[in-house]
């Protein structure tokens, strides 16, 4: 009975439309960040030339089309690429162009999954749970209208269960990660940061070297590590607890970025934790932020007020 009453209540609005639509720009900001920085290596990475083996994807699969013909037009296949992101970006085409993106961002981890990692990962499961959820009530050239009630209350069933399914593979990678951490020794004796940090490839700051050297700190950043991995998957689903245990995470991730030199693997993960609050929440706490400023600086910036249904306007 609980489980149908859940499934009633998410029929009746998409509770993460707002943030679902700030999720869907940073998706287009990072697979174009990714394409500029690889740019001057999109022959080696991508090309004929390519020592890459490429697998056979679900786009190659379904229309028949052989991997090193994609690699023989490149240019052509990135440019084509490109376009359907900033298509994404401006929600044309809303789930058939969210679809096909998808298709493409497997296509290009398929054709050289060297470069790719945990982050990458990730973001395909997300890109593929966004095909269903309704990302374009905001920051689209024009939102989805639906007038049938039943299309509608299907279309936020979706949407709430796209991001239920976000949630849950979230607190599911953080799990397994803490499940094999616990059984390696360096992370259950407590000294795993110890060798990490100690590799040249992972010396961000020239604080590293006194930081391996502090026994306490290799200490506290280990364990720090396993309890936010053990524990985020049961706390963030309590209303007291999630604030304080996402905040956590976020400074984790941070001192990964920091400290490790590991950059899109961290923001994929902190830009995944908004899924964790409603429209509501994200109207409160944006809200306090506008009139905290509005106090000091003494400005006008208009606060965000709710109209009936989930919408958000600014007065």
């Amino acid at each position: 009975m609980t489980l149908y009453k859940n499934m009633i209540r998410m029929e009746e609005k998409n509770n993460y439309s707002f943030y679902l639509a700030v999720f869907r720009i940073f998706i287009c900001l990072h697979l174009v960040k990714n394409i500029i920085f690889q740019w001057p290596y999109l022959d080696i990475l991508y090309g004929p030339q390519s020592f890459i083996h490429p697998t056979p994807t679900v786009l190659t699969e379904l229309l028949g089309i052989k991997s090193f013909f994609i690699r023989a037009h490149y240019q052509a296949f990135i440019t084509l690429y490109l376009i359907i992101i900033v298509g994404y970006l401006f929600g044309v085409g809303k789930h058939f162009t969210a679809l096909i993106l998808f298709l493409f961002y497997e296509t290009i981890q398929r054709l050289c999954n060297i470069v790719l990692n945990g982050g990458d990962n990730f973001m395909r499961f997300i890109m593929l749970y966004m095909v269903f959820a309704d990302s374009y009530q905001y920051f689209s050239i024009r939102a989805i209208s639906i007038k049938n009630e039943t299309m509608k209350r299907l279309s936020n069933l979706a949407s709430n269960l796209a991001v239920r399914a976000v949630t849950i593979h979230f607190c599911i990678v953080y799990f397994w990660s803490a499940f094999h951490k616990i059984h390696a020794d360096v992370w259950f004796n407590g000294v795993a940061t110890y060798y990490i940090m100690s590799l040249a490839r992972f010396k961000g700051t020239p604080w590293n070297d006194w930081l391996v050297k502090n026994g306490y700190m290799v200490t506290m950043t280990t364990y720090f590590t396993l309890l936010i991995e053990m524990y985020f998957p049961v706390l963030v689903w309590f209303r007291k607890t999630r604030l304080p245990v996402i905040i956590c995470g976020i400074a984790l991730h941070i001192g990964i970025y920091i400290f490790m030199m590991i950059y899109g693997f961290e923001i994929i993960f902190i830009f995944t934790y908004g899924f964790f609050f409603t429209d509501k929440e994200w109207l409160g706490m944006l809200n306090k932020v506008i009139s905290r400023i509005n106090s000091i600086a003494r400005w006008k910036i208009p606060t965000l007020v709710p109209e009936p249904g989930t919408e958000i306007r600014l007065t």
